[in-house]
Formats: C-alpha cells, structure tokens, sequence
C-alpha cells in the first residue's frame, strides 16, 4: 500500500508538528509540514500533495491568497485543500465536522483529532485517494 501525501500549511510549527504526529500514527500517511506560507507553493510542486491542509491566518501570504495562488497553477490547480483555522468553531449540529464556504471546507481547530482525521478521510474518498 502507498503511503497517502498529506502537506500541512500552517504558521505554527508546534501545531504542524503535532498534526504530523497524530497523522503518521493513525495511518499510512506520509506528511509534510511547512511553516511559511511563501515556500508553500513551491513545496506542494515537489511533494505532490493528495490533499493539503491549509491555515486559514498566517503572515504573508493568508490560506485564501495561497488557495487562489494553487487555483492559477497548472500543475496545482486541482489538488484538493482543507482549511483549518481558529476562526470558525466546531460546530455541534454538522454531521461531519466541517463548515463549508465558497467550496471549500473549513475545520475547527479546537475540533478533537478523531473529527479532523475523519474530515480528511472525507476529502481523500471523494478525491479519489
């Protein structure tokens, strides 16, 4: 079985770190972590993400300015993306733990690790990973 390429964007290492971790334990995923929404693009052409997880507040460049930017690019433009953030809460009445907005889908941050691997999950089936 080959392992599933999960890239985490997100300024802080300590949370990147521990999402890897969790990730890695809980299944044949190979993950990568980037601190720095610049160098986020460049490390999605080399890795190949099958999803990306992306921050949705960062400095420099945000996860909505870093979607569009993957949206414009040939080789990107269809790799799914997750939004993980601070800003939207876990809400109690969402059936699969995401809020979806624009087409993309949003987790809490403060969601437990068993709703975010299974949003994951989610995105992976219905990618075709």
């Amino acid at each position: 079985m080959r392992s599933t390429r999960i890239l985490i964007i997100d300024d802080e290492p300590d949370f990147t770190e521990l999402l890897k971790a969790n990730l890695v334990e809980a299944g044949d995923f190979l993950v990568r972590t980037v601190n720095d929404s610049d160098q986020a693009i460049q490390a999605a052409r080399e890795f190949r993400p099958h999803l990306c997880i992306v921050d949705v507040v960062m400095p420099g460049m945000d996860g909505g300015d870093l979607v569009a930017k993957f949206r414009e690019d040939p080789v990107l433009s269809q790799m799914p993306v997750m939004m993980l953030t601070a800003l939207v809460e876990e809400n109690p009445d969402s059936i699969d733990g995401e809020t979806v907005t624009g087409g993309l889908a949003f987790v809490s941050k403060t969601s437990n690790f068993e709703t975010i691997l299974a949003c994951i999950e989610k995105h992976l089936e219905e990618s075709g990973t």
